[in-house]
């Protein structure tokens, strides 16, 4: 029995072709970058000024301060909103769920970013990815707007002569 034949070529290339823009689009969440190629935050930028920003400065400029600082960012963000388990909850919400986190997760000495990839980029309970939905109805991986977030916070930290 013959599988391939020289008219079966042509539709396998076509199958594999649709199977392979299908996988392309599979993702319909933006990973914190606009369509422009802007990264995306959670709140208005520049930071300075803003009482996150602040309690960073004043926070020792610690690991923890860096996870303060996101939580707050978060508190303030009252536009968005944010998926975890299966729900969509606001920003209040979401910062009374990272400051959990922070009291029941975070270790001493633990790098925000590898504090953010094991316990904020996905629900422990069901692995879904946890997102942030904006106005105008772009929803981004929560982990992303995060790590923008930090880079934000190290650019501007590092671009001030510090006190």
């Amino acid at each position: 029995m013959k599988l391939v034949t020289k008219k079966s070529i042509p539709a396998f290339i076509a199958m594999a072709a649709c199977c392979l823009l299908a996988i392309g689009c599979a993702t319909p969440y933006g990973k914190g970058i606009t369509p422009q190629g802007e990264k995306v935050y959670l709140g208005p930028v520049p930071i300075q000024g803003t009482p996150a920003y602040e309690a960073y400065l004043n926070g020792g400029r610690t690991a923890v301060a860096e996870q303060t600082y996101l939580f707050q960012r978060l508190k303030s963000a009252a536009d968005l909103e944010f998926f975890h388990n299966g729900s969509w909850y606001n920003s209040l919400e979401a910062y009374r769920g990272g400051m959990w986190l922070m009291r029941h997760r975070y270790k001493k000495g633990q790098d925000s970013r590898a504090f953010i990839k094991k316990y904020v980029e996905r629900a422990e309970d069901t692995g879904e990815f946890h997102l942030v939905k904006y106005p105008d109805g772009s929803i981004h991986i929560g982990s992303y707007i995060l790590y923008n977030e930090l880079d934000l916070l190290e650019d501007t930290v590092t671009s001030e002569p510090r006190a």
